[in-house]
């Protein structure tokens, strides 16, 4: 069997297939509660402390400004390469390279040097690569805001004349625009035509794409979530996270669609933990155009951590900033604007509580000083009364002695008294005695 017959048949299968596991899902949705369902390879996971993961966020962003100075670094290696090479076709793809290390950390330079790429192609007679590059060079117009330029690019090509991966980067950037012409037209009847052609250009990405590989999962993963087949997306995407490395930028941009998926299903924890997987990768490698910060600002805000949020939209604005101030700014400015209003309010309820606070302390204050005052003044009032009373006890107690003298005395006057009494009774009674013997 012929590669274009096996390619044909896989595909065939694939089409097959695909039908039968909507009509699984369709009997699963009526059963189950996609908000508590988590796929088996995340069943493997340990509880996951989301704490935990934003404080690793926070140390991150904090050592930010290390990753994109080792970076820089990376880049300036390649210039340095790039500017000793002599062999044409080398320098193509080195140049083509440095584009794509600067696809994630600065628009404007990584179109800047696809088109030079698209020059050194032309300049060396390499018609395939000429073809990828200008196809490369449509997505990146659609990428930073322009579909125009992308759509005259890609009619510019001749899709049939193309090599396999000429023309998946063809259909790629073709979907790329009608799939933004369609998120972003007021207009309903523009909003079908443009749908049912990045449904068409879908298809025949798909076709081209090499069945099994990353780039016709990375596409195959989405289609299936949008039809809510989230056991068959969660799946795909396993495949996708057992190809990519954890810590590099694949594996944050794998992460960052398994979150989509459960998102989508209602299970915000999952959606969480994998978003913050993202997030951590992006950090790591210097990525400028952030994505993970930006939609986890927007579920930190509606759960209410005001504050976390604010730093996590202000960090990313200023990473996009970076990236392509003029493309990403009008995207992440209502984000922000309501983060910040929401950040504001809340640093204004917490202005009037501190005032109300300031005034019931000077009040507590103020009658505090009252009391003090009164007990204080009562105190000094109580230490004169008794001081008087001691006074007053020491008077008393000198008259009680002078009393006590005095009774004394008049006790000893009664006792000589009574003396005297006895004496002049003795003295009658002897002299009563004396007549009655004379008579």
């Amino acid at each position: 069997m012929t590669p274009k017959n096996i390619l044909f048949a896989l595909l065939l299968s694939a089409c097959i297939v695909l039908p039968t596991h909507a009509e699984e899902n369709d009997s699963l949705s009526a059963t189950t509660d996609w908000s508590t369902y988590i796929s088996e390879k995340d069943r493997e996971i340990k509880r996951f402390d989301l704490p935990a993961l934003y404080r690793q966020i926070d140390d991150l962003i904090g050592r930010s400004p290390r990753f994109i100075s080792q970076y820089e670094a990376k880049i300036d290696t390649m210039k340095q390469r790039l500017a000793k090479t002599t062999d044409q076709e080398l320098k193509t793809l080195q140049t083509m390279e440095l584009s794509k290390m600067y696809e994630p950390f600065i628009g404007d330079s990584t179109q800047a040097y696809t088109e030079r790429a698209l020059f050194e192609a032309r300049k060396g007679g390499f018609k395939e690569l000429e073809d990828i590059y200008m196809a490369n060079l449509a997505y990146l117009c659609t990428f930073l805001g322009s579909q125009t330029e992308a759509l005259t690019l890609l009619g510019r090509m001749n899709p049939a004349a193309l090599a396999r991966e000429a023309r998946y980067t063809y259909y790629r950037a073709y979907m790329f625009a009608y799939s933004n012409l369609a998120a972003n037209t007021q207009l309903a009847s523009m909003r079908e035509e443009f749908s049912r052609k990045y449904e068409e250009s879908m298809d025949s990405l798909l076709k081209t794409a090499i069945p099994g590989s990353e780039e016709y999962y990375s596409h195959l993963e989405p289609m299936l979530r949008d039809r809510g087949e989230y056991i068959e997306a969660l799946k795909v995407n396993d495949e996708r996270l057992n190809m990519t490395q954890e810590g590099t930028h694949m594996n944050a941009i794998v992460c960052y669609s398994r979150y989509a998926t459960y998102r989508q299903m209602g299970n915000m924890e999952m959606a969480k933990y994998w978003l913050c997987k993202s997030a951590i990768d992006d950090i790591r490698n210097a990525i400028m155009d952030q994505g993970a910060l930006v939609a986890l600002s927007e579920l930190l805000q509606a759960d209410g951590e005001i504050d976390r949020a604010a730093r996590y939209i202000s960090y990313t604005w200023e990473c996009n900033r970076f990236f392509s101030p003029h493309m990403r700014s009008w995207q992440i400015a209502p984000l922000l604007s309501a983060i910040e209003g929401n950040y504001q309010a809340k640093i204004d309820r917490k202005d009037r509580l501190l005032t109300l606070g300031t005034i019931g302390s000077g009040a507590l204050v103020l009658i505090l000083l009252l009391l003090f005052l009164t007990v204080n003044y009562k105190r000094r009032k109580l230490s004169k009364s008794e001081k008087h009373l001691r006074e007053d006890n020491e008077r008393l107690q000198e008259t009680n002695d002078k009393l006590q003298w005095l009774n004394d005395d008049l006790n000893k006057a009664n006792k000589q008294l009574f003396a005297i009494k006895d004496s002049l009774e003795d003295a009658l009674n002897t002299r009563k005695c004396l007549g009655d013997d004379i008579a």
